[in-house]
């Protein structure tokens, strides 16, 4: 049974218990019967039976984590009405406001060129949502535990790729935003107060990092940063 699927009731939780009592965990997942699934799996093997807070998409994190902020960020790339791009200036956002919480990234997007990024962003754990049930407990159980934890199915699919590239900065994540949304090199300048040679340098640096070539393989091939809504997991 897959991650997406495990929605079965919650029974007694492991005696081998992770979470503490009073931790907070926030899980980011647009699919309600996966999010419910995510939650037993939290309750049941990890510890986490109180305190788990669901949300749907990326821009309900920030009030909670501002409010209080969570032990364990458990989170999909975008949810309704938002792109990887948003995932990926979230995780920016995180890990520089709450560098004290662990983030795990439980995807349906199973690209190299994606799960790179994400081992080079600072998170503490990824894993597919394709993997069985087993692969989130052990991944969460990992980094509760103060260690990084990548999936099984992850470490397959970046064998021929470097662990220890770079994350996308801020700028380039609003040049790659602008580019997706149809503006050129010069008005994505334009609106961002920046001369036409410096958009031009963070947008080759981006293609440096994702491993594209060209403008064609850009936009073919990257095009999964800029469509709206996890339109990948379908």
């Amino acid at each position: 049974m897959t991650i997406a699927h495990t929605y079965q009731r919650v029974s007694a939780p492991s005696p081998h218990l992770y979470g503490q009592k009073g931790e907070s965990v926030i899980v980011m997942e647009s699919c309600p019967i996966t999010a419910l699934g995510m939650r037993n799996i939290l309750a049941q093997s990890c510890g986490f039976a109180d305190g788990v807070q669901i949300v749907s998409n990326l821009s309900e994190i920030p009030t909670l984590m501002h409010q209080r902020p969570a032990k364990l960020l458990i989170m999909e790339l975008c949810g309704e009405e938002e792109s990887v791009l948003d995932g990926l200036r979230l995780i920016a956002l995180c890990l520089e406001h709450w560098p004290t919480t662990s983030m795990i990234v439980c995807t349906a997007l199973d690209d190299p060129r994606v799960l790179q990024l994400l081992t080079a962003s600072g998170i503490k754990g990824l894993v597919l949502k394709q993997e069985p049930a087993i692969a989130l407990t052990q991944c969460v159980q990992q980094v509760i535990a103060g260690r990084r934890s990548y999936s099984h199915k992850v470490r397959q699919l970046l064998t021929n790729h470097s662990t220890g590239g770079k994350a996308l900065t801020a700028r380039e994540l609003d040049v790659l935003a602008y580019l997706f949304s149809g503006k050129s090199v010069t008005t994505a300048a334009l609106m961002m107060h920046r001369d036409v040679r410096t958009v031009s340098t963070h947008k080759r640096n981006a293609m440096h990092k994702l491993g594209f070539q060209s403008d064609g393989e850009l936009y073919l091939q990257g095009k999964w940063m800029a469509k709206t809504g996890p339109v990948f997991a379908r």
